[in-house]
């Protein structure tokens, strides 16, 4: 299981081959609605499937565009266009809503660069 992915920064506008031994798959990064944790694989959500990648979401976090994907805690990198609400946990912390309707929290940790980076 392995995506092919460059050895620079990628583009929303770039596309990825995401292969996982049976299935391959040609997706246009700004259709990956968030990557989750998998030991050391990835599980990659798009808009109509999944794929379990050989790669670690550091890895992962490394290559993407910073204006578009977020790494939301230890479990999730999120991407900011498929993020569709935000809620307030508490007065520092936050849980996103995505596209698909599934709630990621932001961590402590992250939840002040996350204010930093859509708050105007």
């Amino acid at each position: 299981m392995e995506v092919m992915i460059q050895h620079k920064k990628l583009s929303v506008n770039d596309k990825v081959l995401l292969y996982d031994g049976e299935k391959c798959r040609l997706v246009s990064l700004g259709d990956v609605r968030y990557f989750e944790t998998f030991g050391n694989y990835s599980k990659t959500y798009f808009n109509d499937g999944m794929l379990v990648i050989n790669r670690t979401l550091n890895y992962l976090d490394s290559k993407l565009p910073d204006e578009y994907f977020f790494r939301a805690n230890r479990q999730f990198i999120i991407n900011l266009s498929h993020v569709s609400g935000v809620a307030a946990i508490g007065s520092a912390a936050f849980r996103v809503i995505m596209s698909c309707g599934k709630e990621i929290k932001i961590s402590r940790r992250r939840s002040q660069h996350f204010r930093d980076t859509l708050i105007l």
